[in-house]
Parts: structure tokens; C-alpha cells; sequence
């Protein structure tokens, strides 16, 4: 079996898995993914970039996260967000036939790839080579231990934050009453999404304050829309909403 066999197995691979999962993963879904491989990627301006799920996927090929014979962030998109049987019986059939095949991934990298094994039976000295090759793996692998946990301790903040801002949306709409308009402006909101708000729900003002608040969260800098709010709240007079969202903010102990 040639790489170039590999290859087409696993770009007809990703293309199945694109076919199923694409509708699936949203734009909130594809923040998680960024949040969870941020360390990983380590390029916030790499990552400002990707618009959709194709996009992160190349990604990944590209900074050597996922490869034909390394698809583990396919099943964990799979397994956490997708839920399709069809996906993970193609997922499975693929990982098997790897099982089954030499790897050949290395192949288009080096013109003679180099392994643990082959390292240590070609080396002149293979007990100091093979001694050098398993403290590599073993570095290797706490490594990635690391960057695991800090990954996950990523996405528990961001979940966590995610479900604050939600938690101030549905308290804050219903108290906002007609000075949603004055608080958008103070928050930056352009005029034309302003008067958009107001067209699309002209009779119901808790909808027109949480589609205006959802629309400045999306918007803004997951570090600074506490202290916006706070400030557009003080500058539009409702310090009772101010002091709402510090009451919120106490009890979550997190922004």
C-alpha cells in the first residue's frame, strides 16, 4: 500500500465527516473548539480566522494536531457534539483499517522516516539511542498531559463564563424596560442594529432588551463585557442593573 492510498482514505474520511457534522457544529460550538485547542494552535490571530468547522480542521492539519493517521480530534468533535452512528461506524472502520496497515504518514515527511524502533536498531549505539528515544516519548507524553489539562481548564472557564452571561441576559431583559435603547448606545451598539432590534420585535420589550444584549455579548471581549456592562449601566442610571450584575458576578465568582 502506497501513502497516496492513505491519503485518499482519509480525505474521503474528512469529507464524510464534514457531509454529517458541518450543520451540526454552530458558531458557539466552533468557540468551544477554538477554546479547546487554543493552547495547542497557539495563535490567537490563526484562530480570529477560522469561520467554520473546514477551516478548523485544516488547522489542526496544519499545526500537526490531527493527520491521516491521528484523528483523535474528529472523535472528540464526534463523540461530544455530533452524536451520529453513521460518523462513529465510519470513524471506527477507518481506525481499524489503520490497525491493519503500516504507517505510512511519516512517508511524505522525511525521505527515510525515522521510528523508536528503527533508531534504536541502526544507531551504532543502540542501548544510549533507545535510552535517548523513550525519554523523548515519555516527555512527549507528559507534555500532552499538560496541554490536556490546561485545555480542559480552558473550556470549564469558558462554559462557565458562557452560562453567566446567559444568566445575566434572562434577568437583566426583564428588568431593562425602554432604556434598552440609551444602555445599547452606551455599549458601543451601532444605531442601524439598534432600530433592527426594535423592528423585528416592535411590541415586546423584554425581547428587544435580550436581543440587544445578546448581540453586545457576541460582540465583545470575553475579558472586558462585565465591566462594559457596569459602565453602561452607570451611564444610562440603572444602578440597579449594575447592581444586579455585581450580585451575579459575586455569586459565580467568575467573568
Amino acid at each position: 500500500m502506497c501513502y497516496e492510498e492513505m491519503l485518499k482514505k482519509y480525505n474521503l474520511l474528512c469529507q464524510d465527516f464534514f457531509n454529517i457534522a458541518e450543520p451540526i457544529i454552530d458558531k458557539d460550538i466552533l468557540e468551544q473548539l477554538k477554546c479547546n485547542y487554543s493552547y495547542e494552535i497557539d495563535s490567537k490571530r490563526k484562530l480570529s480566522q477560522i469561520k467554520d468547522l473546514k477551516m478548523f480542521i485544516r488547522l489542526l492539519e496544519k499545526r500537526d494536531i490531527m493527520s491521516c493517521d491521528n484523528i483523535a480530534p474528529l472523535w472528540y468533535i464526534s463523540k461530544k457534539y455530533v452524536h451520529n452512528s453513521n460518523l462513529t461506524s465510519r470513524l471506527e472502520d477507518y481506525e481499524n483499517w489503520l490497525k491493519t496497515t503500516p504507517s505510512l504518514c511519516n512517508a511524505y515527511k522525511n525521505e527515510t522516516p525515522l521510528t523508536s524502533k528503527s533508531m534504536c536498531l541502526e544507531s551504532t549505539n543502540s542501548e544510549s539511542t533507545c535510552s535517548s528515544v523513550y525519554s523523548l516519548s515519555q516527555s512527549t507524553r507528559s507534555t500532552k498531559l499538560l496541554n490536556n489539562n490546561t485545555q480542559k481548564e480552558q473550556c470549564h472557564l469558558y462554559n462557565k463564563r458562557k452560562l453567566l452571561q446567559e444568566k445575566v441576559l434572562l434577568q437583566v431583559k426583564d428588568k431593562l424596560g425602554r432604556s434598552w435603547r440609551d444602555i445599547a448606545r452606551h455599549l458601543g451598539i451601532r444605531e442601524c442594529e439598534i432600530d433592527a432590534v426594535q423592528n423585528k420585535y416592535p411590541y415586546d420589550l423584554k425581547e428587544q432588551s435580550y436581543e440587544i444584549l445578546k448581540i453586545y455579548i457576541s460582540q465583545s471581549d470575553r475579558e472586558e463585557w462585565a465591566i462594559n456592562f457596569i459602565h453602561a449601566f452607570e451611564k444610562g442610571r440603572r444602578r440597579d442593573l449594575k447592581e444586579l450584575l455585581e450580585k451575579l458576578i459575586l455569586q459565580d465568582g467568575n467573568v
